[in-house]
């Protein structure tokens, strides 16, 4: 059925219906009405109508709904506010939060504030809105009341009702004079949004209502909203699409809201059961937990109500998309939309058009494809978004030169790069701020993701840029994988050679347990970019080590693409270029762990030649230690990195994220550069006891490590401390903690002279591999259990090195001497930051032990984790500054936790 009958059809239901508000074609609705006018209509003529439905309250009825309104709106007219007046609204995600956005957008412009927000950032946002009012919780007393009441903002406290009924009293000081209860002017705004935080200074978005009449009218026209339909309300209303799409629209529809308990926890039984919604719209990572849960179920497509569900925010995976479809009998559409202009673009239920792995089609006139010279584009061309209609904002708030440059003769450009098929379905493509500008060849993102994808093995795909030395930016990826499978970085970059052309394969891939992303679902690129890849100055190795004339030819027969070249074949004569010896080079640097002057291809243009040049160049002396942030003020950190890879490399991101203040000397493990390794942890430690004192000759001191340089640490505590000198912390980041178990003491004690090492190594490996599956979640150990049991070679091989980078040289020795360590206890205070292992354990070590979930895993607490782990030792650091003893605590937060739950808090003993 084509879209003209499909809207034809909607129209002739439209006028045969007094229950449908607005016209179906998308237009803008009566240009005189504002969001309360429009809730107001219907109040009068279906009072008996349920509007807001929890399973913690009575329904809400459309006549309850208008008398709550009537209530607050009056009570802040008393208190002087009118319908000019800014109202932040900082509450818990939650009925009472709906009601009371819904309320203050009705009556004056309501600013909804995601209470999950640090202070720093509440505070930043206090500063650029201009609030006359906050509107919190009764009793509360967090940092952003106080913030607020220091900048002079009134603060009024919403009081819940009783006797299991919703509603809010907001209590408000009486003005000198009362505010004259006007009625807003419909292109005034009903509320200001605030970007989520892509860049470092939130945008600022005032949505009128004339904008979110014509916005719901044209979701209604999409999907075929009735007053029968009921929207799961699922996303965070302190954004554009929870707000717009899962609040306002059912509301303006005549339909209702049903607003769970928790929206963190998928609980059908409360979701799909209880409330009994007809549609619901979220991001992917929602959809992926509902086919979970859905998936297990017997004869879920009789238990539920749903006839649609909307996604948005992000690429869904098909899997998903085709996993939900399949097991609830009902289409999954993809939309396009965004916080400036609400939806834009959409796939229609059935019979509509609808084209898989698409957004959809906008209405017609409201979209074009422009290129870089603002020519529009044909079908099939990618270009930039640019919008227009009845739906897009006049224009972000104090902002006349970002505004200038948005708007382009009536369209807004949204900074998405898009393209339209002949059918005139929209696809993305990315965002031109994300576009990497690899030596000129312009790269997107989503090509890599896509061709990333297509590996049987992924299951998630971010690819981003990353600085280079050469090229400006060069290409790099993170993926996650489907579980019960695995895959090595080699192999992905193996399966690209056949999927992208050369200069789009991500030189380096993260295999992560999970991308981060930000409250609406989006992949958070920038914390890829800043956190993802170290990229410190690199380690120095000796000459010794390396077989340069092998390791060259292999790269340059790679690069060249050929396997005739030689070693005294000229590099520019076999076909490369300047762009390919940049990248040589480039690749040359990371071999040898220092930089190399593009002048030496001068001279140097075979194999040989160039082997011989670097022969005067490379530094055999290397010191093992980086002192970073030296005039620092406070306590330096000690910190034995344990990177049996990337050495120094591997701090980049907790160098930065602790500020110049911190003075930070990071040391690199034993063999990192082809020196021995000592036999065991004690020995390490007294090695390396000479730099420490070396760099400061007394206490107190800050000791630290990652991994077996956390162990490493600790021995050096004792060390410093049977020496007479005071240590202060040790900062542990996820090491092993098998071996502070009594248990596993008492296993491995005996078998240290019973059996070979070979057997000590394995025993040991195969217990952290048992620590580390048990600490897990669910879904983990089941894939976990699922890939011993179909592969038993593949569990052989992660037990004996599941970091597949590292050098066999190394992974040997410095496992036997993690097993062979059998560590006493240390009356020293210790921070564990626990990833993947259970710090608690270490508390047969420390009695003064406070453990700190850390997200990222084990290969990724250093960078994913950064901001998380940095945030907290700086406090601890800075109270050892101040002498305040520093308190211990023991927490998971909740997006870090190891169960099920999405957010909410979750609490760890210790």
């Amino acid at each position: 059925m084509t879209e003209p009958v499909v809207t034809n059809l909607l129209r002739e239901i439209a006028k045969s219906s007094e229950e449908i508000t607005f016209v179906l074609d998308g237009t803008e609705p009566d240009a005189q009405c504002t969001l309360g006018q429009v809730i107001g209509r219907t109040a009068s003529r279906f009072p008996q109508r349920a509007a807001i439905v929890s399973t913690g309250f009575a329904p809400l009825t459309y006549g309850d709904l208008q008398r709550r309104l009537d209530d607050i709106r009056g009570q802040l007219r008393v208190g002087g506010f009118d319908c000019s007046a800014r109202i932040g609204v900082l509450m818990p995600f939650g009925p009472e939060a709906v009601l009371a956005i819904v309320a203050v957008a009705c009556c004056s412009i309501a600013v909804p504030l995601d209470p999950r927000l640090s202070p720093v950032e509440v505070d930043l946002r206090f500063g650029m809105l201009h609030l006359n009012a906050l509107l919190v919780p009764q009793g509360s007393d967090t940092e952003a009341r106080q913030a607020a009441e220091r900048r002079g903002i009134a603060i009024i406290e919403a009081v819940p009702a009783y006797g299991g009924q919703l509603g809010l009293d907001v209590p408000v000081r009486a003005a000198d004079r009362a505010a004259i209860d006007a009625e807003p002017a419909p292109h005034s705004p009903a509320f200001i949004l605030q970007t989520s935080g892509t860049t470092a200074q939130p945008k600022l978005i005032p949505f009128s209502h004339s904008n979110m009449l014509a916005a719901s009218a044209r979701l209604q026209a999409w999907f075929g909203l009735t007053h029968q339909d009921r929207c799961l309300s699922v996303s965070p209303p302190f954004y554009s699409h929870g707000l717009k799409v899962t609040v306002f629209t059912p509301l303006l529809t005549g339909g209702s809201i049903a607003v769970p308990a928790n929206n963190a926890i998928v609980a059908l039984d409360e979701w799909l059961d209880c409330l009994s919604p007809t549609w619901y719209s979220a991001g992917p990572a929602l959809h992926a937990a509902m086919l979970d849960k859905v998936s297990s179920l017997a004869d879920v497509r009789v238990a539920h109500t749903l006839r649609f569900i909307v996604s948005g925010g992000a690429p869904l995976l098909p899997d998903v998309r085709d996993g939900l479809q399949r097991v609830l009998g009902v289409p999954v559409l993809e939309h396009y939309g965004s916080s400036e202009a609400a939806q834009i673009a959409a796939n229609l239920p059935p019979p509509g058009p609808n084209r898989p792995g698409t957004c959809g089609q906008p209405p017609p006139g409201t979209l074009a494809i422009a290129g870089e010279d603002g020519r529009f584009l044909t079908a099939g061309e990618r270009g930039e978004i640019w919008i227009r209609g009845p739906t897009v904002f006049s224009g972000y708030l104090d902002a006349p030169e970002l505004n200038q440059a948005a708007f382009v003769g009536g369209w807004f450009r949204t900074g998405d790069i898009g393209s339209l098929d002949e059918d005139g379905f929209l696809s993305l493509h990315g965002r031109l701020g994300e576009l990497i500008n690899r030596g000129g060849d312009k790269i997107s993102p989503a090509d890599v993701e896509s061709a990333l994808l297509r590996h049987p093995a992924v299951a998630e795909a971010a690819a981003f840029a990353v600085r280079h030395p050469r090229l400006g930016e060069d290409v790099a990826a993170a993926i996650v994988s489907h579980p019960h499978t695995q895959t090595t970085t080699a192999e992905i970059r193996q399966f690209l050679q056949g999927e992208l052309a050369s200069f789009k394969i991500p030189h380096r891939v993260l295999i992560l347990d999970q991308l981060p992303k930000g409250p609406t679902g989006k992949v958070q690129r920038r914390r890829l970019r800043d956190g993802g890849l170290p990229q410190m100055p690199m380690p120095v190795v000796s000459k010794a080590s390396l077989d340069l004339e092998g390791e060259l030819l292999t790269l340059w027969r790679r690069l060249l693409k050929s396997d005739a070249v030689t070693l005294d074949d000229d590099f520019f004569a076999s076909g490369g270029d300047s762009l390919l010896a940049m990248e040589m080079l480039s690749e040359l640097e990371q071999l040898i762990g220092q930089a190399v002057p593009e002048t030496i291809l001068f001279g140097a243009e075979t194999i040989r030649q160039l082997v011989q040049k670097l022969d005067t160049q490379i530094d055999t002396q290397a010191t093992p230690y980086i002192h970073f942030h030296g005039d620092g003020n406070r306590p330096p950190l000690h910190f034995f990195n344990g990177d049996l890879v990337s050495g120094h490399s591997s701090m980049r991101r907790m160098v930065q994220l602790l500020g110049p203040d911190h003075p930070i000397i990071s040391i690199n493990p034993h063999g990192l550069r082809g020196e021995s390794v000592p036999p065991s942890i004690e020995e390490m430690a007294a090695d390396r006891l000479p730099l420490i004192l070396d760099r400061q000759a007394s206490g107190p001191f800050v000791l630290g490590g990652f991994c077996n340089g956390a162990i490493v640490a600790f021995e050096a505590a004792r060390l410093l401390m049977a020496a007479g000198h005071r240590v202060d912390r040790v900062v542990m980041v996820d090491p092993p903690t098998v071996s502070a178990r009594a248990a596993a003491q008492a296993i491995l004690r005996p078998m240290k002279r019973l059996v070979s090492p070979y057997s000590l190594r394995w025993t040991y490996q195969l217990m952290v591999r048992l620590e580390q599956f048990f600490y897990g979640s669910t879904s983990k150990r089941v894939s976990q259990l699922y890939t011993a049991l179909i592969n038993p070679k593949k569990l052989h091989d992660a037990v004996f090195n599941p970091y597949d980078t590292i050098p066999r040289a190394l992974w040997e020795p410095y496992s036997l001497a993690m097993a062979q360590y059998l560590p006493a206890p240390l009356e020293v205070p210790v921070t564990f930051y626990a990833a993947d292992h259970d710090g608690r354990a270490w508390r047969a070590l420390s009695s003064q032990l406070e453990v700190i979930q850390v997200p990222g895993g084990h290969g990724g607490c250093l960078t994913i984790g950064a901001e998380r782990l940095v945030d907290h030792l700086r406090k601890r650091i800075d109270a050892l500054a101040c002498g305040v003893p520093a308190p211990t605590e023991s927490h998971t937060p909740a997006s870090f936790s190891h169960g099920e739950q999405i957010g909410g808090p979750v609490g760890l003993e210790t």
